[in-house]
């Protein structure tokens, strides 16, 4: 067989991995880690046979390598210097699936059909969580089988999609339709998953979408936000009050009590943090408050990274969430076609609303579901600007 030939059953083999991925991402994570697992493969043996290892046409390589860097840099001193190297590669593997997406994937109907299975996923485990979970069964918070923060940043991560592509777009009954149905599922299983940050998210990223693309969309979309937790159960009611409790919800109070260990635990290793992946060993050991019962992490990205890798490793880490959103907003203006150009805009709520405003109260940027997701996208998203604004350069 000749060289090409082989090389058109690898390409097979990456597609139909990183579709193993997509439809499994919120379904199983074993499918999403055998998906993950065959595009790899194929990437590396493609990358054998041709022996081109240069990455090309990624804008990211530069704000990539400086954060994980910035990021090694805290194993100077690390308090575990073993766990450091283990949480390294859980902020590699996300990096990885967006990179063996830009250089494998250049066909638009490819980036179509690998979202559309990703979106597939959320709304069959959508539909489990909110008519098996919730009104078979009675749970009052849904997760569908994960834990429920992480599926809340799947469901935020397709409502800003389905809510985007519903305003603008949809061409006719029949799309508008899809997308309502689809907007009206995935956000009612989001409102009984009731990952509050991802409300946030949501919110957040929605508002901001609009003042880009149609402002006259903020009041109304407000004043919907406000009729629904005006007619929302009790519970659902009781949850929202509570993001303003700082004086007894539980869980407000334990945040709080992580933010200021990472902070003091900041401002005792100013540089380089006391090691990656160390937040949980150092807390309990050094800074732990009696009230605080979970300490795998600050709940926060960006007290969790000053702690950990001390402000070089956070400054890498704010320059890459900078140079990201940058980047999607500056293309995004730059794009003709109107889905495409929907899409990156979503990108850019989508990686605000989980990382920046979720992340705010979750340390989400590694996480597996959350991270893969959106670096799924986010490779998707620079596939589109390859094409249809670098391409057009060309």
């Amino acid at each position: 067989m000749k060289k090409e030939g082989v090389i058109n059953y690898i390409d097979k083999l990456i597609i139909g991995g990183l579709g193993l991925m997509a439809f499994s991402s919120a379904l199983a994570m074993a499918g999403s880690s055998i998906g993950f697992g065959l595009a790899l493969l194929g990437w590396l043996i493609k990358m054998t046979i041709t022996k081109e290892t240069e990455i090309k046409n990624n804008p990211l390589n530069i704000p990539i390598s400086i954060f994980l860097i910035t990021a090694m840099i805290s194993f100077i001193g690390s308090y575990n210097l073993t766990e450091s190297i283990d949480e390294l590669t859980s902020y590699l593997l996300p990096v990885i699936l967006y990179y063996i997406i830009v250089s494998n994937i250049s066909n638009l109907n490819t980036v179509k059909k690998l979202f559309n299975l990703g979106l597939a996923s959320t709304v069959i485990s959508a539909s489990y969580a909110l008519f098996w979970q919730h009104y078979k069964l009675g749970m009052r918070r849904v997760d569908s089988g994960w834990m429920a923060i992480d599926f809340g940043a799947v469901l935020l991560i397709y409502s800003l999609f389905t809510l985007i592509y519903l305003l603008w777009g949809s061409n006719g009954f029949k799309d508008k339709a899809k997308y309502g149905i689809l907007l009206v599922l995935i956000s009612l299983t989001l409102i009984y998953n009731q990952t509050r940050g991802a409300w946030l998210g949501l919110i957040g990223s929605s508002v901001l979408s609009f003042w880009f693309y149609d402002k006259k969309w903020i009041p109304i979309f407000l004043i919907i936000i406000v009729l629904v937790a005006s007619f929302a159960s009790e519970p659902i009611q009781s949850r929202i009050r509570s993001i303003t409790n700082l004086e007894y919800n539980r869980s407000n109070l334990q945040r709080i009590y992580l933010w200021r260990g990472a902070i003091e635990m900041f401002q005792d290793h100013l540089i380089n943090g006391v090691g990656l992946g160390n937040f949980k060993e150092v807390y309990e050991d050094y800074y732990h408050d009696p009230y605080v019962t979970v300490t795998s992490h600050a709940h926060n990205n960006f007290f969790n990274f000053l702690a950990e890798t001390g402000i070089i490793g956070f400054t890498g880490f704010v320059y890459l969430i900078y140079f990201i959103l940058k980047y999607l907003y500056i293309n995004y203006s730059k794009i003709k076609e109107n889905y495409y150009k929907l899409f990156v805009l979503s990108t850019f709520a989508v990686f605000l609303g989980v990382f920046v405003i979720l992340g705010f109260f979750e340390s989400n940027f590694y996480r597996s579901i959350p991270g893969r997701s959106v670096w799924f996208i986010l490779g998707l998203a620079v596939v589109i600007i390859n094409n249809l604004v670098e391409g057009a350069k060309g």
